[in-house]
């Protein structure tokens, strides 16, 4: 009688620790249910909120709805994409097979990936791992090529991409530049020392170990998951439409999970189950540039502070999904989010939520950010003969596409097969700013002072050359 005794003893125990643990979340939930009042009327997008505390998924909530059409809501175990929360997970592969010899994080990337031009100094695996490898954005490649949002992408245009480009933003390990290309990339290598595709090496080596069995990886486009939300926006007319993610690019992004999964992902934070503490803080590790200064980029992973507080976070966004995941380790207090609404504030759902369980935590005060919009000063248009060196076509090789520039009246006009007409706005000199997919352009001379091309930045793609072919 005395084992079955104890047994029960120690299930009653257990039972009754259980409970103390989901009692401490208790007077939270009402809180935390109020930030998401619009999300439980009627017809609305929804998101799942998840609170694991000392490696207990305390809270698994969901609120709003996965799918418009059919009233579906959405659960904790609704699936989506999770975005740029799958660098973590890419990154932590590379660690893996770090840890298992099969690469150095300090290789140069050539020696997986032969196809990537020689840029005059080795990008390795670290540059990419850290962002600071100079790769241009392909994302922001394919916006001044003309791509739209929810145009196909695959893995292989985004690598033939990569084989087209002439120039790097910078050089490697000299600065930090968000970059999906260097993820892309970490992807192909996995594929290629491994000898396996990306999602059966994630599988066997990360997903399965960790009991993650409702993750997958868009490899294939319009690949269809079990129970997977739809992502939506709201149009300029105030309707609900859908938002498409027809890209297959892997590494960078394209993870879909639920939140008790993504809850067994951030628990190996913690046990190390898969890879052993080693490996995890390796994944803590920042990264450093080569004049010695320290980012707050790690593995994956942004270490930062949160009103005085410790905290390793990430985001993610894609088509109409959007995650978090932060982590304030002082507190062993992580919390994720995941939604399929374009306009959800991710982090800031997370600090919000923050906010209410670590009140009598933090040392400082809540943040308080101003929205500062100064208008940009237009300067003069160049005189005479100076603004008609301006027109012309503009050809770039890294993407293979034209622009062709004219004069209306005082205006300066662009105009691109797929991104249509526009105009630019001077700024000063040859300095002038465009649409979004342009960003800056610059203008410049040769030694005799005629137009010879230009060079745009729209974010993650700095000082891209286009030559000028033709006189108008």
């Amino acid at each position: 009688m005395k084992p079955t005794i104890t047994i029960f003893l120690l299930i009653g125990f257990y039972t009754s620790l259980c409970a103390q643990h989901h009692r401490w979340i208790h007077p939270y939930v009402p809180l935390i249910d109020s930030l998401f009042a619009n999300n439980q009327r009627g017809s609305y997008p929804g998101l799942a909120v998840g609170v694991v505390k000392g490696g207990q998924l305390m809270l698994a909530k969901g609120y709003g709805l996965a799918n418009l059409e059919h009233g579906l809501p959405f659960t904790p175990n609704t699936i989506s994409d999770i975005g740029s929360l799958a660098k973590q997970m890419t990154s932590f592969a590379m660690v893996l097979l770090a840890q298992n010899k099969q690469l150095s994080l300090d290789d140069n990337i050539q020696k997986y990936l032969p196809e990537v031009p020689d840029f005059g100094k080795p990008i390795t695996i670290r540059n990419l791992i850290h962002h600071t490898s100079g790769l241009r954005e392909i994302y922001g490649m394919l916006e001044i090529a003309g791509w739209k949002q929810g145009d196909a992408v695959r893995q292989e245009e985004a690598l033939s991409l990569v084989q087209s480009s002439r120039e790097l933003n910078f050089s490697p390990g000299s600065r930090y530049a968000y970059c999906n290309t260097a993820y892309m990339l970490l992807a192909e290598i996995i594929q290629r020392v491994s000898r396996q595709g990306f999602e059966q090496w994630m599988r066997e080596n990360i997903f399965h170990p960790l009991d993650m069995n409702d993750t997958y990886v868009m490899d294939i486009q319009g690949e269809i998951f079990p129970r997977c939300a739809d992502s939506y926006t709201m149009s300029d007319k105030n309707v609900w439409i859908k938002l498409y993610d027809n890209s297959t690019v892997i590494g960078a992004g394209g993870i879909y999970t639920t939140l008790p999964d993504l809850a067994r992902w951030f628990n190996n934070f913690r046990d190390g189950k898969v890879g052993g503490m080693g490996a995890i803080q390796q994944m803590f590790q920042r990264g450093i540039l080569s004049n010695g200064d320290t980012l707050n980029y790690a593995f994956g992973l942004e270490k930062s502070t949160y009103r005085g507080l410790q905290r390793i976070q990430h985001t993610g966004s894609s088509a109409g999904y959007r995650a978090a995941l932060v982590y304030f380790p002082q507190q062993d207090l992580a919390i994720m989010v995941k939604s399929n609404y374009a306009n959800f504030n991710s982090q800031a759902t997370c600090e919000r939520i923050a906010d209410l369980i670590l009140e009598d935590e933090f040392t400082e005060g809540p943040s308080s950010f101003a929205s500062i919009n100064k208008p940009r000063p237009e300067g003069e248009l160049p005189n005479g003969p100076q603004f008609q060196d301006y027109p012309g076509n503009y050809y770039c090789p890294d993407v293979e596409t034209t622009y062709t520039f004219r004069v209306e009246g005082d205006q300066l006009i662009g105009h691109h097969r797929l991104n249509g007409s526009f105009k630019l706005q001077h700024i000063n000199g040859d300095r002038f700013n465009g649409p979004s997919f342009l960003g800056s352009v610059k203008f410049e001379r040769d030694d005799t002072g005629k137009v010879s091309g230009m060079r745009i930045s729209n974010g993650r793609v700095l000082n891209l050359w286009m030559s000028k072919t033709t006189q108008k």
